[in-house]
């Protein structure tokens, strides 16, 4: 049962937003590999495993995501000889363009279902200072009261002054809030840290069952299960 909240909050990548993963597999076929069918899932599943090993060790998550295209890479048989020349393509894209570039199945109509339930809804992302802008271009800025980008407010997730920042933008207090996001360490620790009720939404079944206690969803039908309308 979901604690009586007003507002959710959104992680962007990896829960609003998905990789393109056609551009990782371009970048692995222009170094002379073919990715292994049924790469993608494992891929994702993968490249969270080695980000969560690379936070628990310390490791900051602007530095920890190279650990997550690591375990993808990875994921897809690629030989390790070939591995930092397909990273480095990757970010390529990223820089030109965006690579977290396709809108998750079925999230535009959640996040108007929720908003239409009474729900505030705002997002939190680590990035680099285009989260607006691209959201923007993929049609979806629109659904979000406001959007705070780590690298305009100088600070990231899973630290809690970010979180908090969020709920004094909504002007409610932080156990009034959900945060929904896909990574562990950064998203579901660094709620909980703040005081925001945490949502892990595992669309790739990166972790198990006991991975967690927070609530959890796999797509986006499963999240609206976890907000029902809000009495007036």
């Amino acid at each position: 049962m979901t604690p009586p909240v007003e507002a959710v909050v959104f992680d962007l990548g990896g829960t609003c937003l998905e990789i393109l993963h056609e551009v990782v597999a371009s970048a692995i076929r222009a170094h002379a590999h073919e990715p292994t069918a049924g790469w993608i899932p494992a891929g994702e599943r993968r490249g969270r495993r080695t980000l969560e090993a690379a936070l628990q060790g310390g490791r900051a998550p602007d530095e920890a995501w190279r650990t997550f295209f690591d375990g993808m890479i990875a994921a897809t048989g690629a030989p390790d000889a070939i591995h930092d020349a397909v990273f480095e393509d990757i970010a390529a894209y990223n820089r030109a363009h965006h690579l977290w570039g396709r809108v998750m199945p079925g999230m535009p109509d959640a996040l108007a279902a929720l908003a239409a339930r009474g729900y505030r809804i705002a997002a939190v992302s680590n990035s680099d200072g285009r989260a607006a802008e691209h959201l923007a271009r993929l049609g979806l800025l629109e659904a979000f009261e406001f959007v705070l980008d780590s690298r305009d407010e100088g600070v990231e997730k899973p630290d809690p002054r970010i979180f908090l920042r969020a709920c004094e933008r909504l002007g409610l207090p932080p156990s009034r809030c959900a945060y929904v996001g896909d990574v562990v360490a950064i998203d579901v620790l660094g709620a909980r840290a703040a005081g925001l009720v945490p949502v892990l939404f595992d669309a790739y079944g990166s972790y198990d069952a006991d991975a967690t206690d927070a609530l959890r969803a796999e797509n986006a039908a499963g999240l609206l299960a976890l907000f029902p309308g809000r009495a007036a």
